[in-house]
């Protein structure tokens, strides 16, 4: 019996130092569930670096790189982060899809969410890249993944879900149809919140005379010029999708009255600019504003943490630009599902991918990431932001903006190209002197791209 009681002893020594040693050289490994063993690949042991795309954003790049990228390294010790962000232009347009085709990334942050398919009244409208990339299966179907249960049911509809499939996971939303306005300078001049188009001239005109510059638009990329425009397209039209659709079924114009009066106020709020706004870029903005330079600034929700990171004793808010007369119709801010992660479906490293996506789902992690990024949370979590809770009223149910719900025609020209009016040909910042110009040569590329 003592000769059967030491062999069995020397086999259970032998076991445990055997698993122990994990036949890689004894090396600390994690798997894609945080255990030890591996998630369907079989190699544990493995050195994985995950590649994850982004633009540059400055409030969520600062996230990822200082808070969520090491946490998520020291939980998973063979994981390394390769976070590759590029400027948010064509740039970054590009640089997805040549990766995504090529299977050179695992992760990638799509700019909006799944909107802008085509419709059935849109014939020959082009598909979005998701769009592409989803009916070539290059995207993972993350549907029953367990982490979409950790967001809202409708916000899983209407940002990550095509064709009854979910096939990213969208982390947030932000609007960008208002402005924002220094406190401190309105109660300097007794102006409150205008809520209706004359009461906001009223306070474009005050601050013009006390010789304070009321609007800060950054002009350079043109882009931020629109957000403005959004603005008004979505208090003067009163059905935003049905005015695109009619335009697909002629049933209306560029040069419907509605469509006008967006041009000719668009044309009013850039008259009372700072001097030279054409020629101020977008990362400027933010330092006229903080400075007090301009009363308000046209800019989106997800830059109000920049805002205060540039001085934090402004005093500021945001509100909806009342294109309307109408007060009851311009109390509302449009916007966008913003960022949308998605798992390219032939990454290697598939499985670590998806403990990426459900990390940053899990209910702590998801809360600290809207909170720095200043997103309007898809989970029903409680945000700290002073600022998003204050402009929450403005929100309601959320109402998709007009460069969401647009669909344009291929190959249309330039004063119909995007997704929204080209205010930038209009003086002071363009060519053009009149609205009714401008309507008319949009009303003919759209004409010209129908042939």
């Amino acid at each position: 019996m003592k000769k059967w009681s030491a062999l069995l002893l020397t086999m259970a020594v032998l076991l445990v130092l055997s698993a122990c040693s994990g036949g890689n050289g004894g090396s600390a490994t994690q798997s894609p569930n945080g255990d030890s063993g591996s998630k369907g690949s079989g190699d544990a042991g493995k050195q994985v670096t995950l590649r994850v795309l982004h633009w540059i954003n400055e409030p969520v790049n600062k996230y990822m790189e200082d808070v969520f990228i090491p946490q998520f390294e020291e939980k998973y010790t063979n994981v390394k982060i390769d976070y590759t962000t590029v400027p948010s232009d064509s740039t970054y347009d590009q640089l997805m899809q040549t990766r995504i085709n090529a299977n050179d990334a695992d992760i990638v942050a799509y700019k909006s969410s799944f909107v802008g398919a085509p419709q059935e009244w849109s014939p020959g409208a082009a598909d979005p890249l998701w769009k592409q990339w989803a009916d070539a299966g290059l995207l993972a179907d993350l549907t029953e993944e367990d982490f979409i249960a950790n967001y809202n049911p409708v916000d899983v509809e209407n940002a990550m879900t095509y064709d009854g499939k979910v096939y990213g996971v969208n982390m947030g939303k932000v609007s960008f149809t208002g402005l924002f306005y220094n406190k401190d300078i309105f109660a300097q001049y007794n102006l409150d919140v205008p809520t209706t188009w004359d009461e906001f001239m009223v306070v474009l005109n005050t601050l013009k005379d006390n010789g304070v510059t009321p609007i800060g638009f950054a002009g350079k990329e043109v882009w931020p010029i629109n957000l403005a425009v959004q603005g008004l397209q979505a208090t003067i039209h009163e059905d935003q999708l049905a005015y695109i659709k009619g335009l697909w079924t002629g049933e209306t114009k560029f040069t419907d009255p509605a469509a006008i009066e967006v041009l000719e106020k668009a044309q009013i709020m850039m008259n009372y600019a700072q001097n030279g706004f054409m020629g101020t870029d977008y990362g400027t903005l933010p330092s006229l504003f903080a400075a007090g330079q301009v009363a308000m600034a046209a800019d989106g929700t997800w830059n109000a943490a920049t805002y205060q990171g540039l001085n934090p004793d402004l005093n500021f808010g945001y509100f909806p630009i009342p294109g309307s007369s109408n007060a009851a119709v311009n109390g509302k801010l449009a916007g966008k599902y913003d960022m949308t992660w998605m798992v390219v479906e032939k990454s290697s490293n598939k499985d670590w991918a998806l403990t990426f996506l459900e990390e940053m789902s899990s209910r702590d992690n998801y809360t600290a990431f809207v909170n720095a990024a200043g997103f309007l949370p898809t989970q029903d979590v409680t945000v700290d932001s002073e600022f998003i809770n204050e402009i929450m009223p403005y929100l309601g149910e959320f109402i998709l903006a007009w460069d969401q719900l647009a669909i344009n025609r291929e190959n249309v020209g330039q004063y119909a190209d995007g997704s929204s009016p080209h205010a930038e040909f209009l003086k002071p910042a363009g060519p053009l002197e009149s609205p009714q110009e401008l309507a008319d040569l949009s009303q003919k590329d759209w004409d010209a791209a129908a042939q």
